[in-house]
């Protein structure tokens, strides 16, 4: 292993050490207020501030996951799996880990970073528009996980060609 393939690999382990807290810490704040999904307006409006406080680690973590993954984990991985993605746009990067069966395809992704962004913005005074979009996190959670699980067997799948 050259010094360069060395300094990626610590890289990406860092970095999936990061995704599992966020993962883990989401699944921890799941487990406090998934009785409360699928949420409507009414109950929405009803939530109490222990339960807002879990709403809030919940996008909180996901927001970071979601960044994490997108921002570092995946450059690595496709480093340390050897792809050549120097100068390639995102969008090539993510078509990549389509092929590779690490993520379903692109455009869930995009949504994925679409619903983040919406999140980050929330308005009190958008009761309808806050409850569907955490709804929707909600349905992600599962997707996320299973993009977390399939980097980390990449990487070990890969560490036993070496």
């Amino acid at each position: 292993m050259t010094n360069n393939e060395k300094i990626t690999s610590e890289r990406l382990s860092v970095s999936i050490e990061k995704c599992k807290i966020h993962m883990k810490r989401l699944n921890y704040a799941l487990s406090k207020a998934g009785h409360l999904f699928p949420l409507t307006e009414e109950g929405y409006a009803v939530i109490n501030d222990e339960m807002t406080g879990y709403i809030d680690q919940m996008i909180f973590r996901y927001t970071k996951l979601q960044d994490e993954l997108g921002n570092n984990t995946f450059r690595l991985l496709l480093e340390y799996l050897r792809e050549d993605i120097a100068n390639k746009p995102f969008r090539d990067i993510l078509n990549i880990l389509e092929r590779l069966q690490i993520i379903d395809s692109s455009d869930v992704w995009i949504y994925q970073r679409e619903l983040r962004n919406d999140l980050a913005h929330e308005y009190p005074m958008m009761v309808a528009e806050t409850v569907l979009k955490l709804n929707q996190l909600y349905k992600q959670l599962p997707v996320m996980e299973n993009i977390l699980s399939t980097v980390i067997s990449k990487v070990k799948g890969a560490a036993r060609d070496d």
